[in-house]
């Protein structure tokens, strides 16, 4: 899974975003995309609430997934 933003023009603004692959690696074209159901007017307040509301949850998943017999690669990319 990798999140961010992006900017919708359906919504005139930013979205919270998240995509699975069905790989480890997340190689190729995300199998699906998650999109937070809040709209925001700039780039940065999209940003600041993946930051605050999702990647947490994000890295939590991970963590978990990484005490399982599941092997996952998690990767902060800032």
């Amino acid at each position: 899974m990798r999140g961010g933003v992006r900017y919708d023009p359906a919504v005139n603004g930013f979205v919270a975003i998240v995509h699975t692959w069905d790989n480890v690696l997340g190689a190729g074209q995300p199998d699906e995309e998650w999109r937070a159901p809040e709209v925001f007017p700039t780039e940065d307040a999209a940003m600041d609430y993946y930051k605050t509301h999702i990647r947490p949850a994000l890295e939590k998943m991970a963590a978990d997934a990484s005490k399982s017999s599941v092997k996952a690669i998690h990767r902060k990319l800032e």
